[in-house]
């Protein structure tokens, strides 16, 4: 009588099962993750936008799935970098198996579709149209597949241009790793510990033509940054950084003299950069020390309209002016 009951309770055990499994096929109307791959198209695959303007490309599928499908967007060709443009996709990381440096896009679980945005970097440069040539595809996980046109997405990218005049004071000494990705620079410190210069404390003033009064300033920011729109009264004006303070942050295992850059622009139209590597040294502190090299006035600018002139503060040589590009490169609390 006992193996008589087990067997019956196994079999309506198996009865239950089959039961509720096939309600669930019934109730689950998405493609299994192991059946075959959903195959997904991309709405726009070549087009032209300006810096700092936005596209949103859409990726389509047919069949929804229920996991997540994933794609890696690399950027492969062009004139571009991989710092010219941002996207709204994860940025992979050296390591994570997905090889060169790109974004991970997704189409989410049970959906149909996708979205992920590019978007230029409205940046300083003076520079013609350049072009950004991506690529496409399956991630690792290898769960859809890219429709035959929709693998390459071809953009243009045109030069914007402003009326604004910019300064940017940059102690952060970042740079790019081998693999792409971007880094704050730091230094060694006594603690054994490396320590980022944005902890260090710069500042960036514009004065009047006297040096009497700050009319622009930025203290709070790394890299310190200034604009004056087209509003901005004609006049001189005359562009200082500075090194507050060194106190509160950690003592150097060496000492050293900081790397620093001033870029003045009129974004898009001309751009000059100066290279004040030798003047502020960590052991000599900044303003609040005392320092009598704390400020270095480092160039005049006269504004008329919206033409404006730079001239170095020491020399009155010109370095950028006028309405058209003079540079060509490559294609950011009064204290006193």
């Amino acid at each position: 009588m006992k193996k008589h009951f087990i067997n019956k309770a196994f079999f309506a055990s198996i009865m239950v099962s089959l039961f509720f499994t096939s309600c669930n096929e019934i109730e689950n109307d998405t493609t299994d993750a192991r059946s075959v791959k959903p195959v997904v198209t991309a709405n726009q695959t070549n087009f032209t936008i300006e810096e700092g303007e936005t596209a949103t490309v859409t990726l389509t599928t047919a069949t929804a799935l229920n996991l997540d499908m994933t794609f890696k967007l690399e950027l492969v060709g062009g004139t571009g970098s991989f710092g010219d443009y941002m996207c709204s996709g994860t940025e992979t990381s050296d390591g994570d198996g997905f090889g060169a440096i790109g974004h991970i896009v997704t189409v989410p679980a049970y959906a149909s579709t996708g979205t992920f945005d590019i978007t230029p970097i409205f940046d300083l440069l003076p520079e013609g149209t350049e072009t950004l040539q991506f690529r496409l595809y399956s991630d690792s996980y290898s769960r859809g597949a890219i429709a035959s046109g929709s693998d390459m997405i071809n953009v243009s990218v045109i030069n914007k241009t402003s009326s604004d005049f910019v300064t940017v004071l940059d102690w952060t000494q970042t740079s790019a790793n081998s693999f792409g990705s971007v880094s704050e620079g730091s230094y060694l410190g006594t603690d054994g510990n490396q320590h980022g210069y944005c902890d260090l404390d710069f500042d960036l003033e514009i004065y009047d033509e006297f040096e009497t009064s700050v009319v622009a300033d930025s203290y709070s920011s790394c890299p310190e940054s200034i604009t004056l729109d087209a509003t901005t009264p004609d006049g001189t004006y005359v562009i200082v950084p500075s090194l507050w303070t060194t106190t509160g942050n950690s003592l150097p295992a060496s000492d050293f003299f900081f790397k620093v850059k001033v870029t003045m622009s009129k974004p898009g139209v001309f751009i000059k950069e100066i290279n004040v590597d030798n003047n502020w040294k960590f052991s000599e502190g900044g303003a609040q020390q005392g320092n009598p090299s704390a400020y270095y006035p480092i160039a005049r600018l006269t504004k008329t309209g919206t033409n404006y002139v730079v001239k170095d503060y020491t020399t009155g040589d010109v370095l950028a002016s006028g309405k058209l590009a003079n540079f060509k490169l490559k294609s950011k609390k009064n204290k006193i």
